[in-house]
């Protein structure tokens, strides 16, 4: 009885987030009586030059603030480096990098109400009084969007990119075309995953006519652009957001059925 009432009973569904993030969204998937069939279209690896951060170790007490990308580049820059200044700014876009930061012992000084840049660059404390003349060193991975960069360069901040990652295509695709061919409903996590997705499909044609969750308007355009025509859009990629898109389109493919 209790499994008749599981939002996602009997749904098989397709998780492409990085190995270091599928595992909390797997879980909820098989607790809410769905399948989670797990294949990483983005591999995190080391980045291919690592010049930017060993500057960044060999100069940290010079940047007055530290922003975080993701959760991998708070991983991968606190695995590197023996801690942060004492007195170094630090700041979170979204929350699921804002938890990693904490459950690393990190205080965080700016953590927008938003999940993503443009959150980020609206907070009262990244704006032209509070920067200007100030070094900014942006954790990342490598070719990451410049819209956070430039903006506070625009505002006159000194601003220094540390690529900590690389994300890298998978090269062995079977099991995610099996996969495919298997799966109701699809969840990306980031644009380059989704682009990673279309290019390792076998069949284009059964891939864009599956059900895909993506998490905000850049992906929802990219999924529309590469021919997607039920394209579910979640608040954001964080594993709740994700769960409530998937619940919203296990209704409407019940609704078909």
């Amino acid at each position: 009885m209790q499994s008749s009432i599981r939002p996602l009973n009997g749904k098989k569904v397709l998780v492409t987030r990085p190995n270091q993030r599928a595992r909390g969204l797997c879980q909820l998937i098989e607790q809410a009586g769905g399948t989670a069939l797990h294949f990483a279209t983005i591999e995190i690896t080391e980045p291919a030059d690592t010049r930017s951060r060993d500057f960044v170790r060999d100069h940290f007490s010079d940047f007055s603030f530290a922003i975080f990308i993701s959760p991998t580049a708070v991983e991968q820059t606190l695995d590197y480096f023996n801690g942060l200044p004492d007195d170094i700014r630090i700041a979170a876009i979204g929350s699921k990098t804002a938890r990693a930061l904490e459950s690393r012992g990190q205080l965080i000084a700016i953590k927008p109400d938003g999940h993503d840049t443009e959150a980020l660059v609206a907070h009262p404390q990244l704006q032209t009084e509070q920067v200007t003349g100030k070094k900014v060193v942006i954790f990342r991975g490598e070719g990451g969007r410049p819209l956070l960069g430039d903006t506070l360069q625009a505002r006159g901040a000194e601003v220094f990119y540390a690529d900590m990652y690389r994300r890298s295509t998978p090269r062995q695709t079977a099991l995610l075309n099996d996969y495919l061919q298997q799966a109701d409903i699809i969840t990306i996590s980031s644009n380059a995953g989704l682009q990673n997705l279309y290019d390792l499909a076998a069949d284009k044609q059964h891939l864009t006519a599956l059900v895909i969750v993506v998490p905000g308007e850049r992906a929802y355009t990219l999924a529309q652009t590469l021919g997607f025509e039920r394209i579910i859009m979640a608040e954001n990629a964080t594993d709740e957001a994700c769960m409530n898109a998937l619940e919203y389109a296990e209704v409407k493919l019940s609704k078909k059925s």
